[in-house]
């Protein structure tokens, strides 16, 4: 496998960008999308930057072009009618806690979706319940070719006379165009879901809602917005009162451990993940280990690896992705919370459900993120990056019920209740301002950039192929030379003997 360096990366962004300003020039408005989006999903799967001005200043002139906004003389908003963008449209992310708060601030809320196919879906489609909430109209952005369901989607925000959206975007969404044309007097506000990825819409909108303050310093550093635009606001998870689907057999009478997320959170030079778990597993005979997340060719072969070679074939499992993920923190004993990265609705339904949480950092992690996610009532140390401490935690938890009951019931008060989100929700649209106080942080940037490109590193992702399939042999000698020979040179390796790895 070819592994491309940051440099490599960076060339190959530069191509894809004059390749969507080359396509706007020729007046292929589609192609010149299609371009960004590229853009977008390689810069938010490296992260060396935040956001592009240049890609914004780009889709603003596209949108000009493409949306059919009308002849409007004056746009009377009005200021009962907010509505809710989602292009998720599931319970996996933030979309039915949202709506749920919107639902009681007695405005009149129109939830629109970009999501029309909802067959063969692995999350729980929340359509059935935002449409039972009260004052919530549904809107479902039709199938059709790409820049008729970017004019639906500003037809429908316009004809509600809406004052304020609420955006739950995706990084490539339909919504991008139409925000940089709609009327002056709805104000935007995005929610700041991947607050550690690149994405672009910074340009347009007026507001950022943050979740903690490491998303916060990136948007003022690094997003170019000011301190007056970001609004903190803690993610509170929601439960999909699914039934419980049941654990391993090999569980039954043993202590719990379970740990859950996307597998590139687990994945650092050190293995840190995998070295915890097993020092864990090794100490305390009685205890399973359970890890769910969604399939991944490269984290089953791991995990299946870290298992043969431990012999922990009946104590480490791999449970897949969970759609009862509510249940399974319910029947856990403890949460051991992902590293390098943690997550942070997994610690909050860990919290919710009064489970305590093992969680560890590795020294100097810049976006460690469990006190951030749950110490809103009560400021406490949950995490650790000392080792030996981590695992005197450990010990005391697994061997101590009494304390492990208090630990989970001390995170469960110290949380943002479902009627202090409520209250946030409501309280931060109508001033405008955050109702939270917070500090910016101090971090440095590099640490960020050396893990994103330790998974190139490693094999985890492949960004030398994806540049290459896109740009193909003409133009990625042309914009990226060294990626062009890197290539090549494997090419020739495979035909002749072994590719160089």
């Amino acid at each position: 496998m070819m592994r491309a360096s940051l440099s490599d990366i960076k060339h190959g962004y530069y191509g894809l960008k004059q390749l969507a300003f080359d396509s706007f020039i020729s007046g292929d408005n589609s192609k010149a999308v299609q371009y960004v989006d590229h853009c977008v999903k390689l810069a938010n799967q490296y992260n060396w930057i935040y956001s592009d001005v240049e890609l914004e200043e780009l889709l603003e002139k596209i949108s000009k072009k493409t949306v059919k906004v009308g002849t409007v003389e004056e746009y009377r908003a009005n200021e009962d009618n907010w509505v809710f963008f989602d292009d998720y449209c599931t319970s996996y992310v933030l979309a039915l806690q949202w709506m749920k708060a919107l639902s009681k601030t007695g405005k009149s809320i129109l939830y629109i979706t970009s999501q029309f196919s909802f067959k063969n879906r692995r999350d729980k489609c929340v359509l059935q319940d935002i449409e039972m909430l009260p004052n919530v109209t549904v809107d479902v952005v039709p199938n059709g070719k790409y820049f008729e369901r970017v004019n639906y989607l500003y037809n429908s925000i316009v004809g509600f006379q809406a004052s304020k959206i609420i955006l739950h975007k995706a990084m490539n969404s339909i919504v991008q165009l139409p925000l940089f044309v709609l009327p002056k007097p709805i104000q935007r506000y995005n929610i700041n879901l991947g607050d550690q990825f690149f994405w672009l819409g910074s340009k347009s909108i007026d507001y950022n809602i943050e979740f903690r303050p490491f998303g916060a310093t990136v948007s003022l550093q690094k997003r170019g917005l000011k301190k007056e635009q970001l609004l903190m606001v803690p993610f509170y998870p929601a439960n999909e009162n699914r039934p419980f689907e049941g654990f391993p057999e090999e569980c039954e009478g043993k202590l719990v451990l379970f740990s859950g997320g996307d597998y590139y959170k687990t994945w650092d030079e050190k293995n840190t993940f995998r070295r915890l778990v097993k020092q864990v597993l090794e100490r305390h005979d009685d205890v399973v280990f359970l890890f769910a997340t969604k399939k991944n060719p490269f984290g089953r072969k791991d995990s299946a690896g870290f298992i043969k070679e431990n012999h922990f074939e009946n104590r480490f499992f791999h449970i897949s992705y969970r759609q009862d993920i509510y249940q399974v923190f319910a029947h856990c004993d403890i949460y051991f919370g992902t590293t390098p990265i943690s997550g942070s609705l997994m610690s909050q339904l860990a919290a919710i459900n009064s489970k305590p949480i093992l969680q560890y950092y590795p020294p100097n992690t810049p976006d460690d993120e469990t006190e951030q996610a749950i110490c809103i009532n009560d400021k406490f140390q949950i995490s650790f990056s000392n080792e030996k401490d981590f695992l005197e935690e450990a010990d005391k938890l697994i061997k101590d019920k009494s304390y492990r009951q208090k630990q989970g019931e001390r995170l469960n008060k110290a949380m943002v209740s479902e009627a202090q989100f409520d209250e946030l929700v409501a309280t931060t649209l109508k001033t405008n301002k955050s109702q939270m106080d917070f500090e910016f942080l101090q971090f440095d940037y590099g640490v960020l950039e050396s893990r994103w490109m330790f998974l190139e590193k490693s094999g985890f992702t492949n960004a030398g192929a994806y540049l290459y399939s896109l740009l193909g042999k003409k133009l990625c000698f042309k914009y990226a030379k060294a990626l062009f020979f890197k290539e090549n040179f494997n090419r020739i390796m495979a035909k002749y003997g072994t590719a160089r790895r």
